[in-house]
């Protein structure tokens, strides 16, 4: 009964070839525009020496914070100069300085030039702040310990690579929507009630639908992979690895997905509500702004399982490796087991108020 079912409600998604169809071109396109856009902001860090420029106003942060700043500033290949007078901006321009940071009492104020190092100045400035909150909340840590995440892939990474991973990530958490087919045609032919004569239990319902939507947007997913691949000369590293990460990142979407349409009951409110979480699990997850960058706090974005998913995938294309890739699947996989059980209930309990 069970595989009669899947058979069948892949077929219902082919009928709504459209969908999926958007489903795998849509990334595609998108990645092509925003790797041209941010070409220069993701350029290759060949030269990645650069010297910037501060001043100390007030008595806001200590000499030693100064001290723990400049030397993890000097192994991140930035220099810091001490300018006591000047307007910044000046300074910047007749100094060759890449930015100029002025700190002010408890807060600082960062000037950077156009190019992409004034950005990995004012990522280095606010992860440096970040290290120091934690150490002052109780983090057993010596100021002169105080070190910047330097990603060693930054070096490497290119727009065209970057987008071409995380868009496609991006999208495949929009997989409900390949799965259209088989929700709408399922109340206007009034198939539950044809499961309800079936006595078809809500395990068996659920995984009717669970599982040709995650086999289509998955297949759709890593076309969509290949394309990237073909057409941009997108690297993805480690193959298998990363085809298991997709695979499990499209799957977790699913699972949300199908979760969601079991609480609303509603086609329109699923797009609606699922469309706002991906937006906000992108937003943090670097879908948008790349991560090697964002000012976003790092326990913000480890909440994030668009992150793991990103960084780990951005990694093993540069580095064929990635310490979150663990993390990961496994992130996928709880958000899995976790929706799927709150979309059975739901639909036990709608079976029930229908018996």
């Amino acid at each position: 009964m069970n595989r009669y079912l899947i058979k069948n409600n892949i077929k219902l998604m082919y009928r709504s070839w459209g969908n999926i169809l958007t489903f795998v071109i849509m990334p595609v396109i998108l990645i092509f525009c925003l790797s041209s856009a941010f070409e220069t902001l993701m350029s290759k860090y060949e030269e990645t020496d650069m010297t910037a420029g501060y001043r100390i106003e007030g008595d806001g942060i200590k000499p030693e914070m100064i001290e723990a700043m400049t030397k993890a500033a000097e192994e991140n290949d930035i220099t810091l100069s001490e300018y006591p007078e000047g307007d910044p901006e000046e300074l910047m321009h007749d100094n060759s300085l890449t930015g100029f940071i002025v700190f002010e009492g408890d807060s600082y104020t960062i000037y950077e030039d156009s190019s992409a190092k004034g950005k990995v100045l004012g990522y280095f400035v606010n992860a440096f702040y970040e290290n120091a909150s934690a150490a002052a909340m109780g983090v057993k840590r010596d100021a002169a310990t105080l070190t910047v995440e330097h990603p060693e892939y930054k070096k490497s990474i290119d727009s065209k690579d970057y987008y071409g991973i995380v868009e496609i990530v991006y999208f495949g958490w929009c997989a409900i929507f390949a799965g259209a087919g088989i929700l709408i045609n399922e109340k206007k032919y009034k198939i539950r009630k044809r499961y309800q004569v079936a006595n078809l239990t809500p395990v068996k319902e659920y995984l009717s639908k669970f599982i040709p939507i995650a086999v289509v947007a998955s297949i759709g997913t890593l076309i969509a992979a290949l394309l990237t691949v073909v057409l941009l000369g997108v690297h993805w590293g480690n193959p298998l690895l990363s085809i298991l990460i997709l695979v499990a990142s499209v799957a977790a979407a699913t699972a949300m997905g199908i979760m969601i349409y079991s609480i609303t009951d509603s086609m329109v409110g699923t797009i609606i509500v699922t469309f706002t979480v991906v937006w906000i699990l992108g937003f943090f997850g670097g879908a948008f702004e790349t991560y090697i960058f964002s000012s976003h706090p790092m326990n913000v974005k480890l909440m994030t399982p668009i992150y793991h998913i990103n960084r780990a995938l951005t990694e093993i294309s540069c580095m064929g490796r990635s310490d979150y890739a663990g993390s990961a699947v496994g992130y996928a996989g709880l958000i899995v087991v976790v929706s799927s059980i709150i979309a059975i209930l739901f639909g036990q309990i709608r079976k029930r108020g229908r018996a």
